[in-house]
């Protein structure tokens, strides 16, 4: 696991977000954020401050990266 990925991870738990299971495919994971009440999928590899800030985005946080 890359260092965006721990660093995502830590910061999507702290916001209330928590991993629900795999998402369509084997490398995404399915989440579920309380900011939005909807699911949402992270990549298998998040390698950039840009996909990392996407995904906050997605879970509806602000960009931390």
């Amino acid at each position: 696991m890359g260092r965006f990925e721990v660093a995502l991870r830590e910061r999507l738990e702290m916001g209330g977000c928590y991993a629900v299971g795999q998402g369509p495919d084997d490398g995404h994971k399915d989440w579920f954020t309380p900011h939005l009440n909807r699911h949402f999928t992270i990549p298998a590899t998040v390698t950039s401050a840009e996909d990392a800030n996407a995904v906050l985005r997605c879970a509806g946080m602000e960009e931390a990266f």
